[in-house]
């Protein structure tokens, strides 16, 4: 299903938007990693899966679990819940347990949809955690022109350069505020460049 789904959903990005793709060389071809994004619409997972050549595993909020239909589709094609505004253990585990496996885990730091194109939110711990204990790499990503307001403007997906943490090492308040500076900084000059 995860693959019906994404070719469905890229034929449909590419038709009604176009579809740019840079930094795919960041992606490593097997391996966990914490694909880290910014997020300006409910749209920016669709665009980030269909960009990468491997299967993605998402955390979404649990409110989209209660739906009907959405709450079926969602977990055949490798979406899991989070309690939004909870330190989530049970999700934390999971991602965790994702990404040591070998998985992509995407993942959007800033917690919520950022309203500016050209600035980044504080970035919550979750993406850095992960990746810290783990050691899997962080790949900031940054998606522009989703909304369905621009229509017709080519949506963009870059991928930074890998974050490597160091790891798997402990996870404090230091090593994540550090993790999230070096990702926050990524995404500023990624959106720079846009």
């Amino acid at each position: 299903m995860y693959w019906t789904l994404v070719y469905t959903i890229k034929f449909l990005i590419i038709l009604i938007f176009g579809l740019d793709v840079e930094g795919l060389e960041n992606i490593p071809h097997e391996g966990g990693a914490v694909v880290a994004g910014n997020h300006t619409t409910l749209f920016d997972p669709f665009p980030i899966a269909v960009a990468l050549k491997r299967q993605i595993h998402f955390m979404a909020k649990q409110e989209l679990f209660e739906m009907p239909i959405i709450s079926w589709i969602l977990p055949r094609v490798n979406v899991f819940p989070v309690k939004r505004g909870l330190a989530d253990r049970e999700a934390i585990r999971t991602a965790q347990e994702r990404v040591k496996a070998g998985n992509l885990l995407g993942i959007f730091p800033e917690g919520t949809r950022n309203k500016s194109d050209d600035e980044v939110l504080p970035l919550q711990g979750g993406a850095a955690l992960i990746a810290l204990k783990t050691g899997v790499p962080i790949i900031p990503c940054v998606v522009t022109n989703v909304s369905p307001l621009r229509f017709r403007k080519r949506v963009k997906v870059t991928f930074g350069p890998q974050i490597d943490l160091g790891g798997p090492r402990r996870a404090n308040k230091e090593s994540i505020e550090e993790a999230n500076h070096l990702l926050s900084s990524q995404f500023s000059s990624l959106i720079k460049k846009e």
